[in-house]
C-alpha cells in the first residue's frame, strides 16, 4: 500500500510503513526508585499501536523527502523555546538534539491509529508539548546534535497515552499469555499453557507477530518476527477471539519473547547505577540484574502472599488470575529492596549469563518460594509480558 502527502517540498510517495518509531515509544510518568515508568507498565510491552506501529520508519523516510538517513531523527520532546524557534528532543538512543525550525518548516500532527496520512492535520510549533513524540526531517550537523527541519510530524502525547488505555482494555478483555508447551509447524499452530490451561493458538494468514530482543524490554525495540521463531519454553501474549470453552484462540497479534525466571536473594542494591546483586536459589551463581525505567516492580503484601501460597496447597481453589492480581498492586521503588530478602524475577536472557535486564521482579514471595518449587516459573511466566493468564 502506498500513500501519498504533498509537503513543502513537494509531492512525496510513502510507503505506509510510517511512524512505528513515533508511537513505538511511550508516555511515562513517576516510578519505581523516583525515575520514570512507563504507564501502566503492566501492559506497555503491547503493541499498542501495530496498526500504527506500521506507519513510522519512512514517513520520517530521508529518501522519500530527498534525504538521506542522517538527515532525520525521531524522540520525544523535552522543552520548546518559541522565542528561538528550537525543540530540544530526546532520541530513542538517549542522544540530546537540538531542532531548529523556521518559516517554512512544514508541522503535521498524526493521530495514533492512522493507516495513512489522510488524517493529518497542520499544525504551528505552538502546538507542540513537552512529551510529545515527533520526527523531524531535515539537515543533521555535522556532529549530530542539531536539525535543521524542513518537516515535523508528531503524535501527541495526550493521544498516545488515550490511544494506550483503550488498547489495554482491549488486551485485557481479549488478551491471553503464557509459555509455549508446544508448536505444530505443520498444522501453523502451537499450544501455551494459562494458567492451568492448555490453549491452542490458531494464527491466520493476518495475524501480526512481533518479538523482543534478547538484551532490551522495550516494545519498541520488539522487532518483526513470524511463527517460525517462536519455540518451546517461549513466553507470549495473544490478542484474539476466544473460543468459548477457552481451549483456543484465534490470533490477531502475537508478541514473544525468550525469558529467564529466576528465585533469587538479594547481595547488594545499588540505586544510584540501577543493579541489584542476587544469588541465584537454583544455580547458588551471582547474578547482576540491571533495573531500568522500563522493568517493573512490585511487592506482595503479606496477606497476598499467604492467599497465593495456599493455591498449593491439595484440593485448593485457583482463585482469581495471578497476573491480573500483580498488575493492580502499586509501583515499588528500588529503594524498598532490601539485602537478603528474596524475590522473583523475569529477565531478558541477556548476551551474557552474569548479567540480566529486570523485565518482571516482585518482592515478598517468601511464602511463595516455601510453598512450591514450581511457583517462580507459575507466577513470572504468567507476567512476563504483562500480565498473566486470561486477561
Amino acid at each position: 500500500m502506498e500513500i501519498s502527502m504533498r509537503t513543502t517540498v513537494g509531492q512525496a510517495i510513502l510507503p505506509a510503513a510510517a511512524f512505528q518509531a513515533v508511537a513505538s515509544r511511550h508516555v511515562r510518568v513517576s516510578g519505581p526508585r523516583g525515575h520514570r515508568l512507563k504507564a501502566g507498565r503492566s501492559q506497555d510491552w503491547l503493541p499498542h499501536s501495530i496498526a500504527v506501529a506500521a506507519l513510522a520508519t519512512t514517513i520520517l523516510a530521508g529518501a522519500a523527502l530527498g534525504q538521506s538517513q542522517s538527515g532525520q531523527v525521531i524522540g520525544e520532546v523535552t522543552a520548546l523555546d518559541p522565542q528561538s524557534r528550537q525543540i530540544s528532543l530526546k532520541t530513542d538512543q538517549g542522544e540530546a538534539v537540538t531542532v531548529a525550525v523556521g518559516d517554512s518548516t512544514s508541522f503535521r500532527r498524526v493521530p495514533p491509529g492512522a493507516k495513512d496520512l489522510t488524517t493529518a492535520t497542520r499544525i504551528a510549533l505552538s502546538d507542540l508539548g513537552v512529551g510529545d513524540r515527533i520526527v523531524a526531517i531535515g539537515q543533521r550537523s555535522d556532529d549530530r546534535r542539531k536539525v535543521e527541519a524542513r518537516t515535523v510530524i508528531a503524535m501527541s502525547r495526550s493521544d498516545l497515552a488515550q490511544k494506550r488505555l483503550r488498547e489495554q482494555e482491549e488486551w485485557q478483555k481479549r488478551g491471553m499469555s503464557g509459555t509455549v508447551s508446544a508448536v505444530d509447524p505443520g498444522a501453523h499452530t502451537f499450544t501455551i499453557k494459562s494458567g492451568p490451561k492448555n490453549v491452542a493458538v490458531q494464527p491466520s494468514g493476518k495475524t501480526e507477530y512481533l518479538r523482543y530482543t534478547p538484551d532490551s524490554v522495550r516494545f519498541s525495540d520488539a522487532r518483526p518476527s513470524s511463527l517460525a521463531e517462536i519455540k518451546v519454553g517461549d513466553q507470549v501474549r495473544v490478542l484474539g477471539d476466544k473460543a468459548g470453552d477457552g481451549a483456543s484462540i484465534a490470533a490477531e497479534r502475537i508478541v514473544s519473547g525468550s525469558f529467564r525466571q529466576i528465585a533469587a536473594t538479594i547481595s547488594s542494591v545499588n540505586a544510584e547505577t540501577g543493579e541489584v546483586v542476587v544469588k541465584d536459589l537454583a544455580t547458588k551463581k551471582t547474578l547482576t540484574v540491571r533495573v531500568t525505567a522500563d522493568s517493573t516492580m512490585r511487592r506482595l503484601p503479606p496477606a497476598m502472599a499467604a492467599a497465593l501460597a495456599r493455591r498449593y496447597q491439595p484440593g485448593a481453589a485457583k482463585g482469581e488470575d495471578t497476573g491480573q492480581t500483580l498488575d493492580r498492586l502499586p509501583a515499588m521503588p528500588m529503594s524498598e529492596l532490601k539485602r537478603g530478602e528474596a524475590i522473583m524475577l523475569s529477565s531478558t536472557t541477556g548476551s551474557d549469563p552474569a548479567r540480566v535486564t529486570a523485565v518482571m521482579l516482585l518482592a515478598g514471595v517468601e511464602p511463595l518460594l516455601t510453598a512450591s518449587p514450581t511457583a517462580t516459573r507459575d507466577i513470572m511466566s504468567g507476567w512476563n509480558l504483562g500480565g498473566g493468564g486470561d486477561q
